[in-house]
Order: C-alpha cells, then structure tokens, then sequence
C-alpha cells in the first residue's frame, strides 16, 4: 500500500515549517521513502548554493569593477573574481573573463582621456591596464563559443570583444614604447608581439585590423626581441625574432642580435638555422655569416657540406680572402695541415688586411717548423745546428711577420702575442721576446 505523503505542517501546532525545519523533520523519519527524498533534497541544496555561490563572486566582481578609476584599484577588483578563475561552474564562462577584460580596455581609455587633456598620468599603469583587458578578453573569445540546441555554434561577447581589441590595436605600439623608455622590457615585449600578432588573429573574424606592411610588422618583431633579450626572456627573444626573420628585416645587426640569444641559450641548432637565414639574406656582406655556418659544419664534422658551400662561394666571389681563410680552418679541424697552410697563404694574397688569415698563416709556419723539429732526432748537433739555421729559422722569421701583422690589425689578437713568444724564443731574440711579454703584461 502506498504511503501518503507527508504535508509541510508541524503535527502539533500544525504552522506551516520553513525548508531546513522541514528537513529536520523528514531527517527524524525511519521511512526509507522519504529518506531517498533527502538524499536528492539535500544535494539539490548543496548544488544550489554552490552555483549561487560562484555567481555571487562575479557579480560582485562585476560591481568592484565598475568602480574602478586607477591601476591599483583594477588590480583589487581582480583579486575579487580571481576564484572564479579555477572554479569548474565559472572557467567555461566568457563573462567570467570579459568583466576583468573590458574593464582593463576601459581604464586605459580614461587613463587615456586624462593624458590628452594634459592630467599626469602614470604610463606603465595605463599600458599595463591595456595588456591586462587584452590578455582577459583572449581568455573570454577562447571559451565564448557554445552549441545551442540545434547544434549551430552561438556566441555572447565574441563580436563586442573583437571589436574592442581591434579599436586598440595602434595602442599596443604606444604602450611598448612607453614600456622600452620605462625599462620595464618585458611588457614592452608583450605590447610589441601583441602588435604584431593582433592583425593575424583569424578569430576577430570581421573585426580583425588591417595587416600590417611588412617592414613595420618586422620592425615591431624586431622591437620585440630586444625587449625581450634585455628582460633576459631568451626563449621569447628567439621567438621574436623568428617572426622577424620570417617577415623579412633588412637591418643586418638584427640577424647578429638573434645569434648572440641562440649563443647565449647554447642552441646550435638555432645558431645554424639563424646563420643561413643571415647568408641567404646578405650574402657576403658581412663575413660572419658564412663563418658561422662553416663552424657550426666543423663542429659536427660535416666537411663535405663545408667544403660544398665554400666552393660555391668562391665561384660566385673568387676575391674573397675570407672564403680561403675558411678552407684553411677546415683543412687544420680535418689534420691536412699542408693544405690548411696553402689555403692560409692564399687568403693573405688576396686579403692583406685580414688579421685572422695573417695569424692563422703565421701560426701555421710555426707548426711546420715543429714538424721539422721532430724530424731531427738523429741527426749531429753540428748538423742540427746548421739545418735549424738554414731550413727551419727561416720559417720562424717568416712567421713573425705575419703574426706582427695580425696584432697591429688587431690588438684584442694576445694569441698572436703568445705566438711570437715562440718565435722570439726559439730565435733568441731576447729584445723582441721582452717587448712581447711587456705587451701581454
């Protein structure tokens, strides 16, 4: 037989019970029935509260927001919505991440406002308070989308959002600027990138800004990247200037300025990738591009590339002295000391003026002078003396020419120094070997 159910009245005083009252009253009940309603009763509560809960957050945040009128007091306001963040029932809501995010738009504009007008106004805040709206309203139009019923995809904020990112696009290279002046690199870096990268983001859809051309978008790009290097933000750096190179720069120093991250971050693989880029680029104009590659090939013993690339580069420029001098240090990592030297000598006669040639000619005579040493251990010392005299002080000599000639065109060059040590020493020339020591001093 069925049950009846239970009314909400007290049996005695027979007054209406308020909810928990009447909870109280079923919780006292032994009938099984009513006890599987309280189960489902008590976790509708719960749940209720819950949603309400979270939903209070943000309207609550919504209205600190609207009283926003400085950077600090933004920053308060985001403290209040900050839980909704991470809460399951509030990190799939695009308003959870707009309200913050319209808000930091809006504050820049009434920072804005007070600057034209002549009011004193803190840069860095503004700047800062456009970032914030900025990297917010990305938060909102990643999760705006939803399916309705009907499984078409619906958005709320999505076109407003665009809308308002795109109408501050020019301001991202402002704030940057103000950011460089400030020194405080590594928001100029994200101002610069999110300059850049505004006018690719397919999700603006018909708000999206006009690209930019493409020196101004490598510029920026190229901004980036020293923002970020002197943050010491190297991957970002990297990253930067990657964009830079794809777009195409013609500032040649910004190429080296990328190696030296790669070379600082010890990552080969970007020192050869940023090296080629630079020679294709620039070819001959500046040396160390091809250096570089020839290096980076040394190193993993790739000779025939080397020599590959070497080749073609003396085809196309037969008065390079530099393109022997590299053949020369490919030859001496290989051990072919004769054709090292050979390769040596050639660069000096086409490039006199080449400090690292001169030297690395020079040194060479050294070593075959060494060579020859070792070869003399049976002979006389009458015989000795007159073969070091004859055939071996000669290359010594020789040598001290050109390392001379390597340290007056470069006197950063002490190896060239500790060379001539050896030279000036074997030959007993005690006054060159003083004057030596005294310029290593």
């Amino acid at each position: 037989m069925r049950r009846p159910l239970l009314p909400m009245t007290n049996p005695k005083n027979k007054f209406p019970l308020s909810k928990t009252e009447f909870l109280i009253y079923l919780l006292n009940s032994n009938n099984p029935t009513i006890m599987k309603k309280i189960c489902v009763l008590t976790l509708g509560i719960i749940a209720a509260a819950s949603m309400s809960a979270q939903t209070a957050t943000v309207k609550e945040a919504e209205k600190a927001f609207k009283g926003v009128n400085s950077y600090s007091s933004y920053q308060n306001a985001v403290k209040t919505i900050t839980p909704a963040f991470s809460d399951p029932e509030t990190s799939g809501n695009a308003q959870t991440y707009w309200i913050p995010g319209k808000a930091g738009f809006k504050l820049y504009d009434d920072m804005y406002g007070q600057k034209i007008i002549g009011k004193d106004v803190n840069l860095d805040d503004m700047g800062s308070a456009l970032l914030d709206g900025y990297n917010y309203a990305l938060k909102a139009l990643k999760v705006d989308t939803v399916i309705d019923k009907k499984g078409k995809p619906k958005t709320k904020f999505s076109k407003e959002i665009a809308g308002t990112i795109a109408n501050h696009h020019n301001d991202f290279a402002n704030a940057g600027s103000a950011f460089w002046d400030s020194k405080n690199y590594p928001k100029a870096y994200e101002a610069f990138m999110a300059y850049v990268a505004i006018p690719n983001n397919k999700s603006l859809g018909e708000s999206t800004p006009k690209a930019l051309p493409d020196t101004i978008a490598a510029q920026m790009a190229y901004y980036a990247g020293l923002a970020a290097w002197q943050a010491e933000k190297l991957p970002e750096a990297a990253a930067a200037f990657e964009e830079m190179m794809r777009i195409g720069y013609d500032d040649i120093s910004a190429y080296d300025y990328a190696y030296s991250v790669a070379y600082q971050m010890n990552d080969e693989a970007k020192k050869l990738e940023y090296s080629k880029i630079a020679f294709e680029k620039f070819g001959t104009a500046k040396p160390d591009f091809l250096q570089r590659i020839i290096s980076s090939y040394i190193t993993d013993k790739k000779y025939d590339e080397a020599r590959e690339l070497l080749e073609k580069a003396i085809q196309a420029d037969p008065k390079n002295g530099t393109y022997y001098y590299l053949i020369g240090v490919l030859y001496d990592d290989k051990g072919e000391k004769e054709k090292s030297q050979e390769s040596f000598k050639k660069a000096v006669e086409i490039d006199p003026e080449n400090a690292m040639a001169n030297f690395s000619y020079g040194t060479s005579l050294i070593q075959q002078y060494e060579r020859l040493d070792e070869k003399t251990g049976d002979m006389s010392q009458a015989d000795y003396n007159k073969y070091r005299a004859e055939t071996m002080n000669p290359l010594l000599k020789e040598a001290s020419v050109y390392l001379e000639k390597a340290y007056k065109l470069d006197d950063s060059m002490n190896n060239a120094l500790t060379n001539l040590k050896i030279v000036y020493y074997n030959l007993n020339d005690g006054e060159n070997l003083k004057r030596v020591e005294n310029l290593l001093l």
